[in-house]
């Protein structure tokens, strides 16, 4: 006997053990499926209406698989299915670990979060009526008894004259006509049973008072629903996006020192801070890193310097160059889920300095004494080395593209002439990307 309930519960539990956990979002519904697949930012469930896709930041939580068990007796266990065999049942219920014998057990069924927490409404909004009703009772009561005890002196003025006049009064009958008693107030009793299953969490948690919700005009709410729309397209965009594409301006600041010996100076800085620009494409590898290459160009601004040789004689010399960068680049997304985002960046390239130096000398023209300028061969001046970059950067979701601010450190050495020059150099841009 024990053998075919065991087959038979066992058969009955096997589809609820298949069932999923309730999944019990922000605004309070509670969804009962099959979990089908749980993404980064997606999650896929089986209903009983059919497959639905729920926005993870929806979830509240995701509570365990209760189920109800119904005894032969009357009574009842709510808790998780720890272990079935041919004789016992071990259920994990609020209270501890309850073992129970097959044979006790009427029936089983999968524990409803959805009605549970109706049922909890709605016996809170029962009792509040129930409170009221027995408040109105209680004040009725009071004014009655107030109007009958004024009516029973009235009547036992009376009473009393009448008996008085008469031949006399009975010790029992005619004392309590005309002195009755206090008419006798009961107050309702109402008595309603009721028994709620919820999580150990639910249980342990005191039922918090509704917050009041602000009213917004239909203005306001299609405002506030556009803003909603247009972050959660530009999260997809970049969620599904494969490709990004960057356009950079801005400063890069570069201390550059020229040897200016052979024009009889010294080292001079012919670097200083000067617009820049760059491109980038990246390709996506996961929803937080990015791949790719860039190329840029900053400009070196005009300098002059001027050195006197013997007499009246003089040396002019006007500087001016770019520099070009190659590189391999990484980002690196720290938040993803949001419009304005966060990242790391990075890589390794080459960097390439070229200054152009025009030399023009101011000398004797003639026999005759008069000085003049003379322009001398120009001369070109380029270095370049292996680099390495690194920073932060930051951009804001408007519209269909994003708009940014980036800042990186680049690390190389120069030769030759340029030998002296600082190591590092700051590059800092406004950026205007696109994830398509």
């Amino acid at each position: 006997m024990k053998r075919f309930l065991f087959l038979t519960l066992t058969l009955l539990l096997l589809p609820f053990l298949c069932r999923a956990e309730a999944i019990k979002l922000k605004n309070g519904t509670i969804i009962n499926g099959s979990i089908l697949d749980r993404g980064e930012y997606i999650l896929r469930v089986q209903t009983s209406y059919g497959p639905i896709s729920i926005n993870q930041r929806e979830v509240e939580a995701i509570m365990p698989d209760l189920h109800r068990v119904l005894l032969k007796g009357g009574g009842e266990f709510v808790g998780t299915v720890v272990d079935l065999d041919e004789f016992n049942l071990s259920l994990n219920t609020d209270s501890g670990l309850v073992n129970i014998d097959v044979a006790d057990i009427s029936s089983m069924e999968v524990y409803d979060y959805e009605s549970a927490e109706k049922q909890k409404k709605y016996i809170a909004k029962k009792q509040e009526l129930e409170e009221a009703a027995k408040q109105e009772a209680a004040a009725k009561a009071e004014e009655q008894n107030a109007a009958a005890q004024k009516t029973s002196e009235a009547s036992a003025s009376v009473a009393a004259g009448a008996a008085v006049s008469s031949s006399g009064l009975s010790f029992d009958d005619d004392l309590e006509k005309v002195f009755p008693s206090k008419p006798e107030v009961v107050e309702p009793k109402i008595t309603y049973k009721y028994h709620v299953h919820n999580s150990e969490q639910a249980a342990k948690e005191e039922p918090e008072a509704e917050e009041e919700t602000p009213v917004l005009t239909e203005t306001e709410k299609k405002q506030q629903e556009q803003e909603a729309a247009l972050i959660t397209e530009q999260i997809k965009k970049k969620d599904t996006g494969k490709n990004y594409f960057a356009v950079h301006v801005g400063a890069l600041t570069a201390d550059l020192k020229l040897n200016m010996e052979e024009y009889g100076g010294a080292e001079e800085d012919v670097g200083g801070t000067n617009v820049a620009f760059s491109v980038a494409y990246m390709r996506k590898l996961s929803s937080r890193l990015w791949l790719g290459g860039g190329v840029g160009y900053g400009m070196l601004s005009k300098n002059d310097f001027e050195y006197p040789l013997t007499g009246e004689e003089k040396m002019y010399v006007e500087t001016s160059g770019q520099v070009y960068d190659v590189n391999l680049l990484m980002n690196f997304y720290l938040n993803t889920q949001s419009a304005l985002r966060f990242y790391l960046t990075g890589g390794v390239g080459y960097t390439s300095a070229s200054l152009d130096e025009s030399p023009s000398k101011y000398e004797l023209q003639n026999v005759g004494g008069e000085y003049g300028w003379t322009t001398q061969e120009s001369n070109t001046v380029s270095s370049g080395n292996f680099n390495a970059v690194f920073g932060l950067g930051a951009e804001y979701a408007v519209d269909d593209v994003n708009l940014g601010l980036e800042v990186k450190g680049k690390y190389f050495s120069f030769k030759d002439e340029l030998e002296s020059s600082s190591k590092m150099s700051v590059y800092t841009t406004l950026k205007v990307s696109w994830f398509f």
